[in-house]
């Protein structure tokens, strides 16, 4: 039979309230370590938003670290309703005179007009090309209406390149055939067998056959595939579509409308400024994060210490920089104040490009002593799976593992810690009811003498 236990009532001790405060105090170890767990996880932290501000330095000096990176450029159109451009990698400064000739089209015709997209129009088999590539349709009594025929070729899983459509207008429904791409390379052709035996005529299905080549155009033409012409200083060019490349190293040019016009590519130094101004704002950046963490979570971390010193042995080497008449950021209007922040002297910076461009490229992006190129390699190097950051997290980490591990077992042995504790009082709660129970008979016993004298 069960018996119900409360602990205590035997000696009269509040037992559970003692077992608890006897527990807290051994289990003082355990909150310590889950104190140093928090602090080495909030140090995990602290190193994680640091890597963020060195990947952004990393990042900023990507547009920096070689001479190519400064050799940008802007295409600007004379007439942007003639033709806009754009530019890429291997451009090149220099001036063009464009004429776009006529326009890429593509092949669309409009069959006869038909009562309504119901109207049934013949069955038998369209073979369908666009330029090179064709496939073929299975017309029959499922599908053999101008909306039934629509489908098939939208719905044709080996279409090669062609749309179809309704359009009805006030003399009928027409069925609309569409090549998806512009040029010659992407014509448009329809060669039918008809169920009737007549593939040639404008009857049945044989009514969609196309081939101006061959004779057969019974489908008006609402265009004709045709290539672009673009003349480029007297010289022709021609593509499949209205977006010429190759014709000018670097550059696009996307015809828009038969003119002439004029094409000016030049060195973009807006967009150099604000890849320097950018590379400012992460040094900046970065520096602040430093002092955050500093005066935080990583106060005596060594890492802070050896990334500054890294930086300013670069910043201030004042080496000689191949290619480059600077040897200090200063020299080309990137300065550092008293207190560490980095500024830039855009009109300096400016005036440098248009007088010295090759040094202030080198200053930052020469392999032999660039400011940008040798930052980036510093970067990379803390960045990396073995570096400097990831070795202080790796080693973070095992910490909250091995701490993990040890409150783990610490926490098994409170099991039989409580056990133990637990038996001792009940041990303890016995023997003092037993004594009780043997003090309330004495008592009795004396007392009965007394009564008997």
């Amino acid at each position: 039979m069960a018996t119900i236990q409360a602990p205590g009532i035997g000696s009269g001790l509040d037992v559970n309230d003692i077992v608890t405060k006897l527990l807290e105090i051994e289990r003082q170890p355990i909150d310590n370590l889950t104190t140093k767990k928090s602090f080495v996880n909030a140090q995990i932290s602290a190193y994680g938003s640091l890597k963020s501000k060195v990947a952004d330095f990393q990042s900023a000096m990507a547009n920096l670290n070689s001479p190519e990176k400064f050799q940008v450029y802007q295409a600007t159109s004379g007439s942007e309703s003639i033709f806009t451009s754009s530019v890429s990698n291997g451009a090149v400064a220099g001036n063009y005179d464009i004429e776009v000739v006529s326009l890429a089209e593509r092949d669309k015709i409009a069959t006869q007009a038909y009562t309504d997209s119901n109207t049934v129009v013949g069955e038998g088999t369209l073979s369908i090309s666009i330029g090179a590539e064709n496939f073929d349709l299975t017309i029959d009594s499922s599908n053999n209406t101008l909306a039934g025929i629509r489908d098939a070729i939208n719905d044709a899983a080996d279409n090669t390149g062609v749309s179809a459509t309704i359009v009805t207008g006030d003399d009928g429904a027409r069925l609309v055939l569409s090549s998806e791409e512009t040029g010659t390379d992407n014509a448009l052709r329809i060669s039918v067998t008809d169920s009737d035996g007549g593939n040639t005529d404008e009857a049945g299905l044989s009514a969609l056959a196309y081939n101006p080549e061959g004779g057969l155009e019974f489908r008006a033409a609402i265009s004709s595939a045709q290539n672009a012409l673009v003349r480029i200083d007297g010289f022709n060019v021609s593509s499949s579509s209205n977006t010429i490349t190759g014709a000018i190293d670097g550059v696009t040019i996307n015809a828009a409308s038969i003119g002439s016009s004029t094409l000016s590519v030049t060195r973009d130094d807006e967009k150099i400024l604000e890849s320097v101004e950018a590379f400012a704002t992460a040094f900046n950046a970065l520096r602040s994060e430093i002092n955050k963490q500093r005066d935080g979570q990583l106060e005596a971390d060594s890492t802070l210490l050896t990334l500054e010193r890294q930086i300013f042995d670069v910043l201030n080497a004042g080496s000689s920089i191949e290619g480059s008449s600077f040897s200090y950021l200063i020299e080309a209007g990137v300065s550092i104040d008293k207190n560490g922040v980095m500024g830039v002297d855009s009109d300096r910076i400016t005036d440098i490009m248009n007088t010295d461009f090759e040094s202030f490229t080198n200053l930052f992006a020469s392999e032999n002593g660039g400011f940008a190129a040798k930052l980036s390699t510093l970067a990379d190097g803390w960045l990396a799976s073995d570096g400097l950051i990831d070795s202080r997290e790796d080693g973070l980490n095992t910490q909250v593992k091995g701490i993990d591990e040890q409150i783990l077992r610490m926490e098994d042995r409170m099991i039989s810690v409580e056990a133990r504790i637990r038996a001792q009082f009940t041990a303890l709660d016995t023997l003092v009811s037993s004594l009780n129970n043997t003090s309330s008979f004495l008592t009795q016993q004396l007392a009965s003498l007394n009564n008997n004298k």
